[in-house]
């Protein structure tokens, strides 16, 4: 057995991906205990300028994926090629790009505060703000964890989601208490990116000279394309729904929306460790050319499994826990929320086969999964008159979607038939000039 099919093996895998699904789900533990909280200490109308800023930090957080996949890759590559200074230096050259593109993040939120509060019909301009001001910290620790994920250093990689919701938790719950409503509770937030940024920063230092050689950038921007419609296409799906209530509904009727789909995105962040543990290991083996449709079978049916379990929850006590957690206000939508947890249980799938794709190179499924989002926007605009369409009309998109991804991805195995181009990405060769 290749030292690749070793570290990429069914138990070493299942070890590592056990440790970080733990890590990840404590950490998503808190963040739900925190929002939970949340829900229940501040009015409707105040948790939801709340919750919008928890979904502006998703809109980021999809940014750090996309600089963590990019980072995740080619960490793996390297280490399959033994060249780890070269993903030292992608590493380096990544993570000042991903400073100056935080700064130009904060600068969209801050700048304009007062005209984004209009435009969400938020209480205050300075949430808006004060979540500004963490965006550089948040992306350049983002390329650190790549680096973790792509030498499958899951343990290391937990901690740091588990220390970044100690931080969010506590702080959050404390600010809140002491009198600061959402003004702490987003402050919260963006200490806890600084605190993160911190850890790996000490955890994963990045040592490398920010030089790239001309074969290199080249394949980077090859590889970057996709990876960025992958991530524009999750930003839609998962957040374009809240934005579209909190802008078109009532302050109340927005706080409820938001309390359903607080709940029912968790189906689809439960997923995300299992595509976590398979990216980078599937990358590996398809630079060894070795066999990883294993893998991807594996992690469909754990996925599938995961968000069966939770739509099974959300029907037996959706209504208990939204009224219980929340208050009565929120109860008799637990139809909805059943419907929600569906819609993403199919996205968590889809999602999962795009990126298993995609972690070899092939980026067809990326552009069907960004024409899903476009399917689901559109008929979101259209068709808004109740929090009943909009949880079905997501049904609708969301199984369009799979049903796409699913078709392209099945024939794709079955042909075993790369793209052009796709068979030479990340493995051009290293010997031209360097591009800083």
């Amino acid at each position: 057995m290749s030292d690749v099919a070793e570290r990429t093996g069914g138990k070493a895998l299942l070890q590592g991906g056990t440790l970080l699904a733990i890590g990840m789900m404590a950490a998503n533990g808190g963040n739900y205990l925190l929002n939970l909280l949340l829900g229940r200490w501040l009015e409707p109308a105040e948790f939801a300028d709340a919750n919008l800023m928890v979904t502006l930090m998703l809109l980021v957080t999809a940014v750090a994926i996309a600089l963590q996949l990019v980072a995740a890759r080619y960490a793996g590559i390297h280490q399959a090629r033994g060249t780890d200074d070269r993903a030292d230096a992608m590493a380096a050259w990544l993570a000042r790009w991903a400073t100056w593109a935080g700064v130009a993040l904060a600068a969209v939120l801050a700048a304009p505060a007062v005209w984004w509060a209009d435009v969400f019909n938020t209480e205050s301009a300075w949430p808006f703000v004060i979540l500004a001001v963490g965006m550089p910290a948040y992306l350049v620790q983002a390329v650190g964890r790549g680096v973790m994920q792509g030498r499958l250093d899951f343990a290391r990689l937990a901690s740091t989601f588990v220390v970044e919701m100690i931080v969010r938790v506590s702080a959050g719950l404390a600010l809140v208490a002491l009198g600061f409503g959402v003004n702490g509770a987003t402050l919260g937030l963006t200490l806890s990116f600084v605190a993160t940024w911190a850890l790996v920063r000490w955890m994963q230092p990045i040592h490398g000279e920010p030089k790239l050689t001309v074969a290199e950038f080249g394949d980077l921007r090859t590889y970057v394309t996709p990876v960025l419609v992958l991530l524009l296409g999750q930003i839609v799906i998962n957040n374009g729904d809240v934005m579209i209530v909190k802008s078109t509904f009532d302050g109340d009727t927005a706080g409820v929306y938001a309390a359903i789909a607080l709940i029912g995105r968790a189906v689809f962040f439960l997923s995300w460790s299992a595509v976590t543990t398979l990216f980078p290991a599937v990358a590996q083996r398809s630079e060894s050319d070795e066999e990883s449709t294993g893998l991807l079978i594996g992690g469909v049916a754990v996925v599938s499994a995961a968000c069966g379990f939770m739509v099974l929850l959300a029907w037996l006590f959706g209504d208990i826990f939204l009224s219980g957690v929340f208050g009565d206000e929120y109860a008799g939508v637990d139809s909805l929320l059943v419907g929600y947890a569906i819609a993403t249980s199919m996205f968590a799938v889809a999602n999962l086969l795009v990126t298993f794709q995609l972690s070899a190179g092939h980026h067809r499924e990326s552009n069907l999964l960004l024409m899903g989002a476009v399917f689901q926007t559109t008929l979101l605009l259209l068709f808004h008159d109740s929090m009943r369409t909009v949880v079905d009309v997501q049904l609708i998109a969301m199984g369009t979607l799979l049903a796409a991804v699913a078709i392209s991805t099945v024939a794709r195995v079955r042909s075993h038939t790369p793209r052009p181009g796709d068979a030479t990405m990340g493995k051009a060769p290293e010997t031209e000039e360097a591009l800083t």
